[in-house]
Parts: C-alpha cells; structure tokens; sequence
C-alpha cells in the first residue's frame, strides 16, 4: 500500500475521532444542561412551531392559486409544507445554539423527506451496466413518455393506479424496476408486492433481473445483505433496510397470493394471469384485497394485449382516463398520436436468385404520413417529436385512475425497432394469422379482434351475381368433403392476391365405399381443370388414400382445430412429408380448419371486389341452405379451468359448404406443392403459379 494511501487512511481516522467527540461532548450538555436551559430550548422551539402554522394557510392558499388539476395542486401543497417544516428545522437549531444536540434533533425529526419523484430517483441513482442498448447512467430523457407514468407511481402522487397497455420494447417493465429502487432506497419502509403469471417465471426471469438491478445500483446493493440471504429469501421474498420486505408472487399460486396487507403492488403481464386460482377465484382479487387497509395505497399493471374481451389489460385500460403520447409533426406542428395507419412505405421485391418459395416483398424506404395535414415525416425526427410529446386523456373527469397506451412506433432510435423493421413484420404475417395476431399485440400494442365470429345467410345470398363469360384464374382448387352417403366439393378459381370466384359446389349421391362414387367425383374435377383438390379423410380414410394415391393433382387432408393452428404448414414440411409419400404411404396434410374459417368469415364480410374477396354465383346450386350451412358456426369464448379460449361451434347440424370451402382454400395455400407422380396415376398437368404474397390484412 502507497504512502499516500496511508496517509489518507490516517486522516480519515482522525476525522472519525473529532466527530465522535464532538458527539460526546454534546450528549454531555444536554445531562448536564440546567432545567432553565431546557425550558428556554422548548419555548423557542414552541414559538418557531406557532409562526410555521401562522403562515402555512396562507402558503398553501398562495401556492394552488390558479391551479385546476388535481394532481398539480397536490404537488404544490406537498413542496410548500416541505419547505416550511425545513424552515422551521432550521430555526430551532439555529435558536437552540446552547443545546445544539437537542436543535439538530428536534430539526432531524420536524424536516419531511426529500419529495422527488420516480423519474427524477431513477436519474439520479439508476445504472444500467450490461444487457441493454444505453449502458451507464439512468437517463429518462431517452424515454420522455415514460416521465410521467413513473412520476404518477411517486408516493406524493394522488394517483393510485397506473394501467400501461404497450407494444413491446418501449420501457415499460424498466419503469417497473425503477418504482422497485425508488421504494427500496427512498421510501424504505414500504412494503411491496410483486405478481408475475407463474412461480416459474419469477424464477427464471424476475429474479435474475431484480439481482441485477440491485448488483448495478450501488443505492440498492448496499441496502440488500446478500451474504445472509437463504434460498426461500431470494425466491420468495427481498428484505431490505430495516424492515420492509418485497414479496414475490405467481398468480398461479394462490399462497404464493396470501401476504400480509401492504400498500403498493405491482402486477406485470397481467393477460399471462389465470381467472381462476386454485379454485379460489380471480387473482386480481385476491391481490386487490391485500390492499384494502391503505387509503393511499398504488398498483401499476402492465402487459401487452391479448384477445379483445378476455385481455385483462384492455379491460383495465378502458376503465381509465385512457391517455395517448401526442407528438408534433416537426413541419406543420399539430400534435397527434403516432398511428400505425399512418406509417407509409414503398416496397420492392427480391433478387431473382432468392428461391421461389422465399420470395417475400421487402420494405424499401418508409415515412410517417402527418395526419392533420399529410406532412411526411422522417423518422430521424422522432427523437425530436418524443421529446416535445405530452400525454392527452380521452376522459380526463377520471382523476385517481390513469391509463397509458403506447405502439413500437414510439420506441427510440437506438433503443427498439425503427419504423421499417415494424413496416416489414407486418408484411412478412400477413399470411399467418397466428403471427399477424403477434404483430398485433406486440407490435401495436392493441387487441386482437376475431374478425370471423359470425355470418349472416340472408346477406350471402345478396351477392349472388352474374360471372363474366370469360374468368381467367391463376389457379383452380376444390374442397372435398366425405360423408357415408355423398361426396360434397367446392370448386374455387383464384385470380390475384386471393379473389376467389366459386365456380361450383357438387353433391355426388351414394355410398362413399363404391368407386363408382369416386369415378363420379374424379371425372367432374377434371371438367372442371382443378390444379389441386384436397380431400378430407376424416371419414373413409382408406377410400380417400386409394382415391389420392393414383392422382398427383390431389391430396389427402385432416382438419386439425385450434385458433393458433395455421392454414397449411411451412413448405418445407410440406415437401418433406411428400419426399416421404412412396417410403411410409400416402401422407396426409394436418389443416387448421380454425384459421381458415376466420378467414372466410372475415373474407365474405369485405365490402367490394379486390383482394380476398369472396364471389358467388346466380346458379341452383347456390341457395339458401348452401349459404345456412356457409353460416353454420360461430366464434364463441369459454373458459377451461383457469384461462379464457376460443371455439368454433355449430349452430346448425350440417355445414359441408363450409368445409368444402375451407379446404378448397388450403388447396389454394398448397398448390406450389405437387407430389411425384406414381406409376399408376393418370396424367394431369396442373398449372404453375407463382407464390402469392398478399400485403391487405384480410389476406392472412
């Protein structure tokens, strides 16, 4: 160890020597102070105490005047008692200079805490060291919408619950850990508890987290005795200080639930949460009652969105003041909510070596349409626009309950995706609805709406209409569905971006174990110059694969259910099951007959002819119970056990239009995919198309 080292080791001690006796000598004082001495003391201290309340009426009347919003006047009254009880602190230490002990106590006890907000204790003790774009120092200035959602978590804010609906990656869950510091190292305690979906998502990501935080903030680690911690400690439950605990909770775990009354909670991916816990019923209750004795008490929720009308965090949202980050366009002013409506882009397609199947239309250039005025908006403006932005309640009369709502549109330069990489994630779902359902909850920060919940027949049977003579199709499909007595198929033709034209629906009467039968269906769907034509072979399976087997130009399909399920399968799998085909028998292709009945309801719903458009024609074949059994199921939300779903359900007993019409779609998803042709199978030589990439959203 250097001298100088040594040296200022020494200095430091006699420093603690001085202080300590200087310390003594005062405790000294006051037990030998006489009784005249402490009587003085007292009424100096009782006449700085009665002018303190002489002018804190007036103080208070001076400091609201003009002031109309509730939260404002709140923080004006709370810094004018602040520096009056500071004031007064500093006048019984100044006239108690005989007793300075007693002076400096009586003004450690009369002076409140430092008021500072959320935002304000993040700035300024808050470090980020790895794992993040902006390593050091907190700086909310890289966030400025986050400013006021942390200062509205602040013990002198009146507001008592924070709801923030968001699109990921814009900072809500660091807002979440800076109200845990700012309880932690300013308030010190309080007593708080956290929820996440499940024990072990705690486990595995809120604790690592949580010891991160507290590793990188000196203010915290010193706090936290790390080396006295036991297992149950650090999973369960975080003491620190002197006695204030946060308590660490899943939702699935109703004793994980059961904690002590405490003032503050937090609740993080509130859509992820059950409904029903442990047969005890909704968590949310079960932690709003944890509440109940704290007048004062706050809860902060946050997650991204589900599925509109069971999404947790959209319910909450709409009971709140419901506020949006209005930005000014840097040309023309006008403040307005950045919408993904409003992003516009030019795209162009791939090189001609990218592989058929790949080919997906690229994002070139983007920009933001100003919507008051048309003004194109650069996003290099946006840091600009972030920092001017404001904060606009749709019902500002609601005063204690605030919701924010935030898309990735928002997320700063630097520190999340820009506006292309947004622009080409909704490009690259569009047909999937299961990623542009992502898209939609993460990306935009809103619910997803099942546009396909119902039909109404009667309004089918409106948009019959006269075919041109001549139609040319890219392609043609057909749906087959078998029953014991009958074969019922759909015949499809496709022109661009997924217009379908319904050329036919046949019904071949008899018994589906005869060949004659099959003979029928095979001689009508070469009339018609089908390209691919997927058969169901739920029933009569062994017919259906003798039936495929000698056909290159048909398939074999199952209906799989489940709302998330895709259409059809990558392509890749696809293919690897029909390099298979002669090594394990005729493969049969799994459909997600639930996303293709959204899909047409949603489809038969569009106003005009275009894209995804569905047509119908003033043929026999086409009447009022081909349109009941097209209408025959609905999209309806129930509930198993703990979480919400969702299920197509029949509100008729038949609905092979429907089935028909769904298959002979995935036909349409399929038809790149041509098996090798068999020995046996008769030539037919389907058309080759290339793969069709549909940018409308009803294109899915």
């Amino acid at each position: 160890m250097s001298t100088a080292t040594l040296a200022s080791l020494q200095e430091e001690r006699e420093k603690l020597r001085a202080a300590r006796a200087k310390e003594d000598f005062e405790e000294y004082q006051v037990r030998t102070c006489t009784k005249n001495a402490l009587t003085t003391a007292g009424i100096r201290s009782r006449k700085a105490m009665l002018d303190m309340l002489d002018k804190l009426t007036n103080r208070l009347v001076e400091a609201i005047d003009g002031q109309h919003d509730e939260t404002r006047v709140h923080y004006h009254m709370s810094d004018t008692v602040h520096d009056l009880l500071s004031q007064f602190g500093e006048t019984v230490e100044k006239d108690t200079q005989a007793l300075p002990l007693i002076g400096r106590r009586i003004k450690m006890g009369a002076t409140p805490r430092e008021i500072i907000s959320v935002s304000k204790w993040a700035d300024k003790y808050r470090w980020l060291k790895s794992g993040t774009n902006a390593p050091g120092k907190w700086d909310t200035n890289l966030t400025p919408y986050m400013r006021e959602i942390m200062d509205n978590l602040s013990e002198h804010s009146p507001v008592r619950q924070i709801t923030f609906i968001k699109s990921a990656g814009v900072g809500g869950t660091e807002a979440l850990y800076n109200w845990i510091g700012y309880i932690m190292h300013h308030l010190q305690n309080k007593d708080l508890l956290l929820v996440v979906p499940t024990l072990d998502l705690r486990d595995r990501s809120f604790n690592p987290r949580l010891a991160k935080m507290i590793d990188e903030t000196p203010a915290l680690k010193e706090l936290v005795n790390t080396s006295t911690r036991n297992r149950t400690n650090r999973e369960n439950l975080l003491e620190y200080g002197a006695r204030a605990r946060i308590i660490k909770a899943g939702a699935n775990s109703p004793d994980s639930l059961r904690a002590d009354h405490l003032p503050y909670v937090i609740c993080d991916e509130i859509d992820a949460f059950p409904w029903d816990v442990g047969g005890e019923g909704d968590p949310m209750t079960l932690i709003e009652n944890r509440q109940r004795t704290y007048s004062r008490a706050k809860t902060y929720l946050v997650s991204t969105p589900t599925i509109e009308h069971t999404s947790r965090i959209d319910m909450m949202y709409r009971r709140s003041d419901r506020r949006r980050y209005h930005v000014p366009c840097p040309h023309c002013g006008e403040y307005q909510p950045l919408e993904f409506k409003q992003l516009q882009w030019k795209k162009t397609l791939p090189a001609a070596d990218i592989p058929e199947h790949e080919q997906l239309s690229q994002v070139e250039k983007v920009w933001y349409a100003c919507k008051v005025n048309g003004c194109v908006i650069e996003e290099g403006h946006k840091t600009g626009m972030l920092a001017a932005g404001r904060w606009i309640a749709e019902r500002p009369a609601i005063k204690l309950h605030r919701g924010y709502h935030l898309n990735a549109l928002y997320a700063p330069i630097g520190l999340g995706l820009g506006w292309k990489a947004v622009a080409q994630k909704w490009l690259n779902s569009q047909n999937d609805t299961s990623e542009m359902k992502g898209f939609i909850n993460t990306y935009l920060g809103e619910v997803w709406t099942e546009q396909g919940d119902s039909i109404d027949d009667y309004a089918l049977i409106a948009r019959l209409e006269i075919y041109p003579k001549e139609l040319e199709f890219e392609t043609t499909t057909a749906g087959v569905d078998v029953q014991k007595d009958r074969l019922e198929a759909t015949i499809v033709g496709w022109q661009a971006d997924e217009e379908a034209w319904v050329m036919d629906h046949l019904i071949i009467p008899g018994e589906t174990t005869q060949q004659h039968v099959w003979n029928e269906l095979d001689q009508s769907l070469r009339d018609a110059k089908v390209d691919l034509a997927a058969i169901d072979s739920g029933y009569n399976t062994s017919m259906v694969k003798e039936f495929v087997a000698k056909r290159a130009w048909t398939i074999a399909i199952k209906g799989m259910p489940g709302i998330s399920r895709p259409l059809v399968d990558d392509e890749g799998v696809r293919r690897q099951r029909l390099r298979n085909r002669r090594r394990r028998g005729i493969p049969i292709e799994p459909i997600g007959v639930d996303q293709g009945k959204a899909l047409i309801y949603a489809r038969v719903k569009l106003p005009k002819p275009g894209p995804g458009y569905i047509h119908f024609p003033n043929t026999p074949a086409f009447d009022t119970e081909y349109f009941a059994q097209l209408a025959a199921e609905k999209l309806v939300t129930k509930v198993r056990g703990t979480r919400p779903y969702q299920e197509w359900v029949q509100t008729r007993s038949r609905n092979e239009t429907l089935d028909c019409l769904n298959y002979a779609l995935a036909a349409r998803r399929m038809v790149r995919v041509k098996p090798a042709k068999t020995q046996n199978e008769t030539p037919h030589l389907p058309t080759t198309i290339a793969p069709m990439m549909p940018d409308d959203p009803m294109l899915l």
